[in-house]
């Protein structure tokens, strides 16, 4: 399986994700932080890894984690409400 190669974030893009993570997560740290901001931008758990130079168990354990702090289950539904939210604060209306 071929991984797709990470888009360029536009201008903006970080500090409105960032944002959104923090009202749809409670306090994330650092790590568990940019292990969900990567995977909003589209990042597979071996590029996550590779970005944050550590070991794709780590990346795991860090879903984990924050799985249990959101109460969220799934990394699609947690990508999905970060990008609602983060349309939200773009003054959008998301259903």
């Amino acid at each position: 399986m071929s991984t797709i190669p990470l888009r360029a974030a536009p201008d903006g893009e970080d500090e409105l994700l960032q944002a959104a993570a923090a009202r749809v997560c409670p306090p994330l740290s650092p790590m568990e932080r940019a292990v969900l901001l990567a995977a909003a931008r589209g990042a597979e758990d071996k590029q996550i890894a590779a970005q944050l130079s550590c070991s794709i168990s780590t990346v795991r354990t860090l879903w984990q984690r924050i799985y249990q702090k959101s109460g969220r289950h799934s990394r699609r539904k947690l990508v999905a409400a970060l990008w609602s939210e983060a349309l939200r604060g773009l003054g959008a209306v998301v259903v």
